[in-house]
């Protein structure tokens, strides 16, 4: 795995953690990461080549994260104060704009390559804008 890749799986897994702040800052290092190139050719020739990549990162994986990443977030939100003040309202709001934005981003990504399960990724959108 390149060095390049090893650094989304990092970013990927920090997506995952217990701290929303650490999940902020990895959400935005994700995005950071998408826009290479280099990763982008990487996940591709991973993805395009079948059996092969059962251990190397594609785009099924990293959108297999993304989705951990949304139900986490989703539960976080969830499990929060059943009161909810103006204020509290307008920050959850704003941080699901901000999880849509990247699930988005991604999907815009991803969508553009050829070796990717397109079907997935409009559930989650649909998911995302309920």
């Amino acid at each position: 795995m390149s060095l390049a890749l090893h650094d989304l799986l990092a970013c990927c897994r920090g997506l995952e953690n217990d701290k929303a702040t650490e999940r902020k800052k990895e959400a935005e290092r994700f995005r950071r990461l998408l826009r290479s190139p280099e990763i982008v050719q990487e996940l591709d020739r991973n993805s395009s080549a079948k059996g092969k990549a059962s251990k190397q990162l594609t785009w099924d994986a990293v959108f297999r994260f993304l989705q951990r990443y949304v139900q986490k977030e989703t539960e976080s939100r969830q499990s929060s104060k059943s009161s909810i003040t103006a204020t509290m309202l307008a920050t959850r709001q704003k941080k699901m704009a901000e999880i849509c934005s990247l699930i988005k981003y991604f999907i815009r990504c991803a969508n553009k390559r050829k070796c990717v399960s397109r079907l997935q990724f409009i559930i989650i959108l649909d998911e995302c804008l309920m």
